[in-house]
């Protein structure tokens, strides 16, 4: 929520409230999923995390193997079992032509707008379906708290990450906002489309672009 409360490609929001409770059940989704994995770096000093990454790695990644384990609330593994990953459909688009089979969240959040929520979503899965992003590692979430920003933390927390898909012969694929393309660019991404998404209904003369 700190990472993106000021960004552009938040038009489509509702109350804070209502975004925080369905941020929190998408999240909560994503961590219950074996096909997932995700990072963290927190400062030692408070114990805050502040910053965070989430792939889908495609089937054919082995490098991974070992993180693909879903832990309790105790931290205890509940499971150690390698399955492929599962095309995710993001607010209501087909990514792979069918419905696929799990969602992070079952649609927009109250008091959103949920033309401009669908619109959004459906471009990017219909971006990765053009792409083939099913068979890439794909970066879905880089998130860095404000006051941590500019120290390198997003390029240390994606390199070894990345080292891996390139040992492997991978590509990888994202959506990046302004703010993070230069970065982006830096660990080697090149652009190969932009997606623009009319602001205008939500009141905002400019589009904003992945």
């Amino acid at each position: 929520m700190d990472a993106f409360s000021n960004s552009e490609y938040t038009y489509w929001w509702g109350p804070i409230s209502a975004i925080r409770l369905w941020s929190e059940e998408r999240i909560l989704r994503r961590f219950a999923d074996p096909n997932t994995q995700q990072f963290k770096v927190v400062d030692d000093a408070n114990g805050t995390v502040v910053a965070w990454a989430k792939w889908d790695p495609p089937s054919q990644m082995t490098g991974l193997a070992e993180g693909f384990v879903v832990y309790n609330e105790t931290c205890q593994p509940i499971t150690t079992s390698l399955t492929p990953a599962t095309q995710i459909e993001r607010g209501g688009g087909k990514a792979d032509g069918q419905a696929s089979t799990k969602r992070y969240a079952p649609g927009p959040p109250e008091g959103s707008n949920s033309g401009l929520f669908k619109t959004f979503f459906d471009g990017i899965a219909d971006m990765e379906k053009k792409y083939q992003a099913e068979k890439k590692l794909v970066l879905t979430h880089l998130c860095t708290r404000h006051n941590y920003q500019g120290r390198g933390i997003g390029s240390a927390l994606l390199r070894s990450v990345l080292d891996l898909a390139d040992r492997e012969g991978l590509s990888a694929y994202l959506e990046a906002t302004r703010v993070g393309l230069p970065l982006y660019r830096k660990l080697g991404y090149k652009v190969v489309d932009t997606l623009d998404f009319d602001r205008k209904e939500a009141g905002f003369a400019t589009p904003a672009t992945l």
